[in-house]
């Protein structure tokens, strides 16, 4: 009876077991359905999209098949005649004729790579007649944005926009189009202090363009700190923008908040330059490098830089591994005398253990002075390989001048320590340049030189165990 009832139970089990595998065959056949249909429907969803974007490119184009620029385009002599010299007149009949002919090709749906809606200053009486003009262009502007969904992806589409001008009118008309419209490129130049609302226009405009990858502002015043975090606001939270630069820009206030406030996720490139980003405190740069851990190229320009700023810039350096590479120039401002500080950052040839602890993974380029010993060390992708080519450079630097042995009593290295030395020197011996020399360089050592080198100077006859593995090289 007991035996028949264990029996009946694992006959009920076994059908529960098979149940079980049936519906979970049933749910993954489902779940491969379900897989299917939804592959199908994101094929369906791109090219609904596709067809939309073509859809509504081609109603502008046709819609605008016809279409003729609505005004007039004043001539030299007009526009004189409203009391500009010779050559502003030509400037703005210039201006006026380029804006209406870009305008005529957006509304035909061309891809314009470089648009420059206004480049001058244009005065009373004629500045309500030429807000026309803009009027268009901005009208034109918006209908663009078809133009660059449809033929998408990276076509870095640059607009330059030239505000001179002392009224917010321009702006206005100008920031309500961008915001239907994204461009790749955005670059504002130059608003001596005239344009009240300037930097909040741009933050609009890096905050509406939604495609924005690279962004430039040349000569740019910031009338208050205040305008330095709407701007480092509006970069910070532009996930799309992977290049920055700040050329030539002023502050009337401290410009070295950009240090502080700039804390960009995605921003790999930025270059910096202007008078007005010198006398550094200690913790800008590395505030700087720490928050931007995308960072991979910096470029710091044309800024006339102190003993200390060089001080604190290596001082970031050295505990940096995100930065690929740094580039500093002075241009025309006088060099500091400590420059080559910089290179104590990615090279420091005191000690063994300090050229271990230094920064394996930048490489420093110096316009000027022109540096060997920067552009020789951190060229690989490799922070390993890196290393070993400078503790190589500073064994064979050494070695000339038979001078290991002392070295490492103060390095700190101890008896124990050799056998690894010796055995490293295989692995660092791919930095030997043999005869690839055109002038005497202290990586033509050879690896071995070094090796009798340590060995006779430490007078310890078990280290000649390690001949053999050099001279398999």
């Amino acid at each position: 009876m007991r035996d028949e009832f264990q029996a009946e139970i694992r006959s009920r089990v076994d059908d529960l077991e098979n149940e079980c595998y049936m519906l979970k065959q049933r749910q993954l056949e489902s779940e491969a359905k379900i897989s299917d249909l939804e592959e199908k429907v994101d094929i369906l969803q791109s090219a609904f999209e596709i067809s939309e974007k073509k859809a509504n490119y081609l109603g502008v184009v046709l819609e605008n098949q016809q279409w003729e620029y609505p005004y007039s385009i004043p001539t030299i002599q007009e526009i004189r005649s409203c009391g500009y010299n010779e050559q502003d007149s030509e400037d703005v009949h210039i201006d006026i004729t380029d804006m209406a002919v870009v305008t005529e090709r957006m509304r035909k749906g061309e891809l314009i790579y470089h648009i420059t809606p206004n480049r001058f200053n244009v005065i009373q009486p004629f500045y309500e007649e030429y807000l026309y003009h803009y009027e268009a262009f901005a009208e034109a502007l918006i209908e663009y944005r078809h133009t660059i969904y449809y033929n998408d992806t990276d076509t870095n589409e640059l607009l330059h926009c030239f505000m001179l001008d002392p009224t917010s009118l321009p702006r206005e008309i100008l920031e309500t189009a961008l915001k239907y419209t994204h461009f790749d490129k955005l670059k504002f130049y130059q608003n001596n202090l005239q344009g009240v609302g300037y930097i909040e226009f741009i933050a609009n405009c890096i905050s509406s363009n939604i495609r924005l990858k690279y962004l430039e502002l040349n000569d740019i015043t910031f009338q208050h700190t205040r305008e330095i975090d709407e701007l480092c606001v509006a970069i910070n939270t532009k996930y799309t923008l992977h290049s920055l630069e700040l050329a030539d820009c002023v502050c009337v206030g401290d410009l070295h908040q950009v240090f502080n406030k700039l804390k960009s996720k995605t921003v790999k490139n930025i270059s910096l330059s202007g008078r007005n980003l010198s006398n550094l405190r200690r913790t800008d740069m590395s505030v700087f490098l720490l928050s931007n851990p995308s960072l991979r190229f910096l470029k710091l320009w044309s800024i006339p830089f102190t003993e200390e700023d060089i001080v604190y810039i290596a001082d970031a350096l050295r505990s940096n591994t995100t930065l690929h590479k740094l580039t500093v120039g002075f241009n025309s401002y006088p060099i500091p005398s400590n420059w080559h500080y910089i290179g104590s950052a990615i090279f420091n040839c005191t000690s063994l253990n300090a050229v271990y602890n230094s920064n394996h993974h930048c490489s420093i380029r110096m316009t000027q002075p022109q540096s060997s010993i920067l552009d020789k060390f951190n060229k690989c992708n490799d922070p390993v390989k890196n290393r070993r080519k400078k503790i190589y450079n500073i064994l064979s630097t050494r070695n000339r001048r038979r001078e290991n042995a002392a070295y490492f009593e103060s390095d700190g290295i101890r008896i124990k320590h050799i056998p690894q030395i010796l055995a490293s020197l295989k692995s660092l011996s791919e930095h030997y340049l043999g005869d690839k020399r055109g002038s005497q360089h202290v990586d033509e050592v050879k690896p071995l030189s070094i090796a009798f080198e340590i060995m006779r100077d430490w007078k310890i006859p078990e280290l000649y165990n390690y001949l053999d593995l050099m001279e398999e090289d």
